[in-house]
């Protein structure tokens, strides 16, 4: 089979995704309504609505949540609301002004009033919070995003070392869109310079909140800042799905182009499960990556498929996790000449959520 066969064959392989289906029973929305109305709209307001003039909102001291703004509604998914109803604002750094009603209504309950909140946002296209997956160190993310991202490399090759590091800014675009800028410096053998500015964009192709699903495109241009570099286009594909209650899974294939050495390019495809093992963001969730790259040209007898496996851990920093740390090692499987290992950190920090020194 050809390489550009393999390419598509992988690709198709990557896009048809994995078929599990997480549908559950439906929520009342009528009971959730009524939850509502009874327990919430004192403060929230009856439309989702608060109004900052009303004494209710006064005597907070805090504007409630806007459930009626509906980039908001959509960003975060019913898992994060679940545990600030059941245990309270604070227990994720929000306002103590928001009570706890885990002893006062039943977890269904508690599902039914949030998916009757989901309704106050209006009819939009915004794919849904819950689809918004771990950040991986290679597997492209497929949720849009406003984030910033710093990612450190170092790569062990028989003494002959060095560092990478990459800053990313990523900033949403109406309901589907997300704006890229990227820089990144190399530091190697005493000498340091700036590789790539790499601006680009992604798009949702698709999501499904009840599959649990969702497929984005994206493409960067990768624009030389030294005279060693060459342009670059950078295409790829990229998805997220979740399993269960305690799997996901994220996949990506992404092609180099060198705009002026078209050998010298390469397909890369990614893939990683994250163990989900509890809902609170502030915990240690390890995941494994594996990582196929396949270099549009190879020298005799280099195999034509570097496959390499990438243990890894997402650590989450604020109770919110909004601010998180990625730390992995990414070990060859064959071609061990490329390097001896790479180790990899990332700091991630949701901006939408909060800043990076809230209590959060």
């Amino acid at each position: 089979m050809s390489r550009q066969n393999r390419f598509l064959v992988l690709t198709a392989a990557l896009v048809s995704g994995i078929t599990f289906s997480i549908a559950g029973q439906a929520a009342d929305l009528d009971r959730g309504a009524e939850l509502f109305a009874a327990n919430c709209a004192t403060c929230h307001g009856v439309n989702g609505w608060p109004d900052p003039d009303s004494p209710v909102v006064k005597g907070l001291g805090v504007v409630p949540a806007d459930f009626s703004d509906t980039l908001f509604n959509s960003r975060e998914g019913e898992g994060e609301w679940t545990l600030v109803v059941t245990h309270g604002g604070a227990a994720l750094g929000f306002s103590e002004m928001m009570p706890a009603f885990g002893e006062t209504l039943s977890a269904e309950d508690i599902e039914n009033v949030l998916a009757y909140v989901k309704t106050l946002g209006g009819e939009h296209d915004y794919p849904d919070g819950s689809l918004n997956l771990f950040l991986p160190i290679r597997t492209k993310k497929a949720f849009p995003e406003d984030e910033w991202v710093w990612k450190q490399r170092y790569t062990d090759q028989e003494g002959d070392n060095a560092w990478k590091n990459t800053l990313e800014y990523e900033f949403r675009i109406g309901q589907r869109w997300q704006g890229i800028l990227e820089v990144n410096h190399t530091y190697k053998g005493g000498k340091g310079e700036f590789g790539h500015f790499e601006p680009g964009f992604k798009y949702v192709l698709s999501h499904d909140k009840q599959r649990g699903s969702i497929y984005t495109l994206g493409v960067q241009a990768g624009v030389p800042l030294n005279s060693d570099e060459h342009w670059e286009f950078l295409p790829y594909l990229a998805m997220g799905k979740i399993i269960n209650d305690v799997w996901i899974f994220q996949g990506s294939a992404r092609l180099k182009m060198d705009l002026e050495d078209s050998d010298h390019g390469s397909a890369e495809f990614a893939g990683i499960v994250h163990w989900v093992h509890t809902p609170w963001p502030r915990s240690v969730f390890p995941a494994l990556e594996m990582v196929a790259e396949v270099p549009f040209e190879t020298a005799s007898g280099e195999d034509s498929v570097q496959w390499s496996i990438l243990p890894q851990a997402r650590i989450g920093i604020s109770k919110r996790g909004h601010v998180a740390l990625n730390v992995g090692v990414e070990l060859p499987l064959n071609e061990r000449d490329r390097y001896d290992w790479q180790a990899y950190v990332s700091l991630t920090g949701d901006f939408a959520d909060g800043g990076f020194f809230e209590p959060g």
